[in-house]
């Protein structure tokens, strides 16, 4: 239970959904679908039970499959309509817009977030084994270029938030499996969602 309230804590993080009980039905729908499609993991960490100390890195991750794919199109698209009020960032929306970007692959976006000095590199992401190559990397969705994580090292300073989206074959990524996901050897235990989920 304890995990469970967690995981819709980092979901409800990752995209800065508000809780409100106006809330419009695409927002509800997507706060709905990020429970079972999100993720997180420390890197370089010192773990007392549930409780991350000393931790170099955070991830965050989320996986966009055609479901919530679908349903951030639709609260993007309320959004345009009605003025922003899900506090979901543009490049959150521009990463998962990819959603349908390449055949046989799905698409994930991490928060990465950097309590500490963190040389992060996103060839040591891994998703059920898979690290992204460079051509895996979604860049060009930010205003500015400078701020996208991308592949290779990159020097975070100590408080960085940001994100990366990338392409992971969808074999890696098959529904209803218990696969592993984090960064080098900090490893999380991650069930993907099945297709009625």
């Amino acid at each position: 239970m304890k995990r469970n309230c967690r995981i819709l804590l980092a979901a409800a993080l990752i995209f800065g959904l508000a809780a409100r009980s106006d809330a419009a039905d695409p927002q509800k729908e997507v706060q709905k679908l990020l429970e079972p499609r999100t993720s997180v993991s420390w890197y370089d960490v010192d773990m007392l039970e549930d409780i991350a100390l000393n931790a170099r890195g955070k991830l965050t991750f989320t996986y966009v499959d055609p479901k919530l794919g679908k349903a951030m199109e639709r609260l993007r698209e309320a959004e345009i309509k009605n003025g922003p009020f899900s506090g979901i960032s543009q490049n959150v929306f521009a990463y998962a817009a990819k959603y349908n970007g390449r055949k046989k692959h799905v698409v994930f976006i991490a928060r990465v977030q950097a309590p500490k000095l963190w040389d992060f590199d996103s060839s040591k992401i891994s998703v059920g084994g898979y690290s992204p190559a460079e051509r895996d990397i979604i860049t060009g969705v930010s205003a500015n270029p400078f701020i996208e994580l991308r592949h290779g090292v990159t020097p975070l300073k100590r408080g960085y938030d940001g994100f990366i989206g990338f392409f992971v074959p969808a074999e890696y990524v098959k529904a209803g499996e218990m696969i592993k996901i984090g960064f080098e050897d900090y490893l999380t235990d991650w069930k993907v969602p099945s297709k009625n989920e």
